[in-house]
């Protein structure tokens, strides 16, 4: 329990796989990260009792952050809430919170006893004579909401606010610069997971649209292991090593960086994975050798090749995202791409989205590019290493260092 006003915010994502925790003061006018924590989720506890596995990695995340005043974020995964974009009549704002909860009934597929519900008023559009309110409208359930609480509960930590992951990076990219007040410019917000990616659609600096799609990076990861018989880590290090190779990197682009060992005192240990999730096992993999039945070595392919079919399936997910935000809401084609989380370095990715989408610039989300001033803590060294994979932790911190 608080029983001072706090100075700061922690920001916590949680994932199957990992924690990532960012704290963030107000230093001078500017937004400065203190702290950063990273906690894995063991994989085979995950499988037994996710609750426990992850708090036993939200305590490890947080173990170097000083929550004494500190107001904590929490987040709620895209997929788990149900957001909505209705239009309602302008009214007054003593008659706003009915006419919401009313819209909410016909827009929400539960119970409306079953849900929280939150909105926030975003702007008015005119349809004829008529002046309607766009409403940002979110619900989630409770049982979404208990099981974050049982989490942090473990870990004796306690929340002031949860928002939701997709929402956050919104939060992130205006505080890192990235979002301009421009009614003619759509930005696409794409964060990979490992099961689900999440694309929000942000204009004139203002959520417009979200959805997610049923796409992880564990697919790129699972096609090289089936391809070379090999074990998912084994595949991922294949996977973060040909970033680097020729065929992987378009001319003129920056060379990624096979990540190296997390360093002692952020919270991770010694080699633990920093991609996003990857808890779902393979299967008929069988022995793990390269001959065929005949004994005969197998011709490998490249690793680019390999990629060609899951990446193909992203693309084709986005396409879907993107010609529904442009055709069926009649917005502006997109003209930028913000990628973050565990793959989104991979030059391969970038070079790919560009092409088949015909967006031009597609680029790297990096909270300690410069925006954010950044402190003297050992653990920023793991923000610099892996900038991409704390995006959504920035984006929770950012929200809370604004309710101070």
């Amino acid at each position: 329990m608080l029983f001072s006003k706090p100075n700061n915010a922690v920001g916590v994502d949680i994932g199957t796989s990992s924690v990532k925790a960012v704290q963030m003061s107000r230093n001078g006018g500017r937004l400065r990260i203190d702290h950063v924590g990273y906690g894995p989720v063991d994989r085979s506890q995950f499988n037994v009792d996710p609750i426990n596995a992850q708090a036993s990695a939200l305590s490890a995340a947080l173990r170097h952050i000083p929550l004494k005043q500190s107001l904590v974020v929490g987040d709620l995964p895209g997929q788990t809430v149900v957001i909505r974009y209705p239009r309602i009549p302008e009214m007054p704002a003593d008659r706003l919170a009915e006419a919401v909860e009313t819209e909410a009934g016909q827009n929400i597929p539960y119970d409306l006893n079953e849900v929280y519900l939150d909105y926030t008023p975003l702007y008015t559009v005119t349809e004829g004579e008529r002046r309607l309110l766009k409403v940002l409208l979110v619900a989630a359930k409770h049982d979404v909401i208990e099981s974050r609480a049982q989490i942090a509960d473990l870990a004796n930590v306690q929340y002031s606010v949860l928002d939701v992951d997709s929402l956050a990076l919104a939060d992130a990219a205006e505080c890192l610069g990235l979002l301009h007040e421009n009614e003619e410019e759509s930005v696409a917000l794409v964060n990979l997971g490992a099961n689900a990616t999440s694309i929000h659609f942000v204009k004139n600096c203002v959520s417009n649209f979200i959805r997610d799609v049923n796409w992880g990076c564990k697919e790129l990861v699972q096609a090289i292991a089936r391809s070379r018989r090999c074990e998912l880590v084994e595949a991922e290090r294949m996977l973060l090593e040909a970033a680097t190779e020729p065929e992987f990197v378009a001319a003129g682009a920056e060379t990624a960086e096979t990540p190296e060992s997390v360093s002692e005192g952020t919270g991770a240990p010694e080699g633990a994975s920093l991609l996003d999730p990857l808890d779902d096992e393979l299967e008929g993999l069988g022995e793990l050798d390269e001959r065929g039945a005949a004994g005969e070595k197998k011709e490998e392919k490249p690793i680019a090749e390999l990629l060609t079919q899951p990446m193909h399936r992203l693309v084709s997910e986005i396409r879907r995202s993107f010609d529904y935000y442009e055709q069926q809401l009649y917005e502006h084609p997109v003209s930028r791409i913000i990628l973050s989380g565990g793959v989104a370095h991979l030059p391969v990715l970038r070079d790919t989205l560009a092409e088949d989408l015909g967006v031009e610039q597609v680029e790297v989300a990096d909270p300690a590019s410069g925006e954010l001033a950044l402190s003297n803590s050992s653990s920023i060294n793991l923000l610099r290493e892996h900038p991409a994979q704390f995006m959504v932790a920035v984006g929770l911190a950012a929200r809370g260092v604004a309710a101070l």
